[in-house]
């Protein structure tokens, strides 16, 4: 199954004050943690690979450079539906996606893999995971929902064509609440 993990590393940073994905963070930027684990476990999976969608050129660069696949999204600064728009364009012969976010440095790569396995040998229409009653990113979208996801607005996200398909929805649970935090506030 060709799965494409779509990487969002465009946010506005708004309450963070400056650009919290070049944020150092334990000794590199923010947004290298989970690219990065990502970028590992799709080593181990023929059909699984990494797209990443920014707004920032410095990001676009850096890691176009490592040979991993770049999008730039210069619309992105209007909202997330515009990076979920440029991802889902870059990944036109997927069957599934799955978008994390790279203010979630946390996310372990066993965690993150255990999730995509998961849904993949499931065949999942929707998923995300969840710990306790708090669902969050990763989110997973099979073909069948990319018209929605591509009819999002503005701030849109993939949340709302899950809330419309609960029943569609698996839910991947995960112990750690620490692993689904955002990065907000300079920590």
């Amino acid at each position: 199954m060709k799965v494409y993990l779509i990487y969002l590393a465009a946010g506005n940073s708004r309450r963070f004050g400056s650009n919290k994905l070049l944020y150092e963070l334990e000794g590199k930027p923010l947004y290298r943690h989970l690219l990065d684990r990502l970028v590992s476990l799709c080593g181990r999976h023929a059909d699984w690979e990494v797209i990443t969608v920014t707004q920032y050129p410095q990001i676009y660069d850096e890691v176009r450079a490592e040979n991993i696949r770049a999008v730039f999204s210069p619309d992105s600064h209007k909202g997330i539906s515009y990076s979920i728009r440029a991802g889902l364009e870059a990944a036109a012969d997927a069957q599934a996606c799955t978008f994390f976010v790279a203010d979630q440095p946390y996310l372990t790569e066993e965690s993150a893999e255990a999730f995509l396995e998961n849904m993949e040998r499931n065949q999942a229409e929707l998923g995300c995971v969840i710990c306790g009653d708090q669902t969050g990113n990763p989110a997973w979208f099979s073909r069948n929902y990319f018209p929605e996801l591509v009819e999002l607005k503005e701030d849109q996200g993939g949340r709302k064509v899950l809330k419309k398909y609960p029943d569609q929805t698996a839910y991947f649970s995960i112990s750690d609440a620490r692993e689904l935090q955002d990065v907000d506030l300079v920590p």
